[in-house]
């Protein structure tokens, strides 16, 4: 069961950001005009008046007044928001204190190994789950007996770019099938590069290398490709890692390692 505490604390950063966003925009309009504000309609244009606040009384604004007008909406604006934001971090801060889903996964993991062996627990252990994922068996593609390009943990793979991705996943601990057979609608069984688990979120991703993007045939089938995937569900971003180069701009490892930190870390 995936834990969303990491979304809930980075809704919170982003919330954080309108809110300094929110509270500079206030510092600018601090000398707007104190006023009331009240919107009239007159032959389908609209017509803006200020109010006083003791006899109600209304005075037509202007042209002339228009941008004191509009600093002065634009900070009564600026404090609804703001309040706003302020409530929501707030409830969303309180919520993220209390909630762990994780406590599920707990009430099983932290019974003793006899009563263990008589439950079957209602969510899959993060432990059992990766376990199950690491020993599942395929068979693999045909490469070459005399391939050069072979990994730090013997992985055969195709090519230099494969190798390095290949490489640096497992430098980082990342558990990855290579070439693992997967059905999509409207292709068939595919072979994506990798694909890859999040052993922290328990989330997978496949990985596609697309090596030869100057070549026009190559790039039109694999553009056709990445559509096909889009319409299983796979989106780059969300479930779906890509990197490119062509002759002129190999792979570079740096784009690696940030895709790797990104969705794998």
């Amino acid at each position: 069961m995936e834990n969303y505490n990491e979304k809930l604390k980075a809704q919170i950063k982003e919330i954080d950001d309108l809110i300094a966003k929110s509270n500079k925009n206030l510092s600018k309009l601090q000398n707007a005009p104190n006023r009331k504000v009240r919107v009239g309609k007159s032959n389908g244009s609209y017509q803006y008046y200020w109010v006083d606040e003791k006899t109600q009384k209304r005075v037509y604004v202007p042209k002339s007044k228009l941008e004191d007008l509009r600093k002065t909406v634009q900070r009564d604006y600026e404090k609804k928001v703001n309040k706003k934001l302020k409530t929501l971090r707030r409830r969303l801060s309180d919520f993220i204190r209390i909630f762990d889903v994780d406590q599920i996964e707990s009430v099983y993991t932290n019974l003793s190994a006899a009563r263990k062996k008589l439950v079957m627990p209602i969510v899959e252990t993060k432990e059992d789950f990766i376990k199950r994922w690491k020993s599942v068996q395929y068979e693999p593609m045909p490469i070459e007996e005399n391939t050069e390009f072979v990994t730090a943990n013997g992985v055969k793979v195709r090519s230099k770019s494969e190798l390095i991705i290949a490489n640096m996943l497992e430098q980082n601990g990342v558990s990855y099938r290579y070439e693992y057979p997967l059905t999509l609608r409207g292709l068939g069984t595919v072979r994506p590069d990798f694909f890859c688990l999040n052993e922290r979120t328990g989330k997978e991703y496949i990985w596609e290398h697309f090596g030869m993007m100057d070549n026009i045939a190559y790039a039109n089938r694999n553009i056709s490709k990445i559509q096909t995937y889009e319409q299983n569900g796979f989106l780059a971003g969300k479930n779906m890692i890509m990197t490119f180069e062509a002759s002129a701009t190999p792979l570079n490892s740096s784009s690696v390692m940030r895709m790797i930190e990104e969705y794998l870390s």
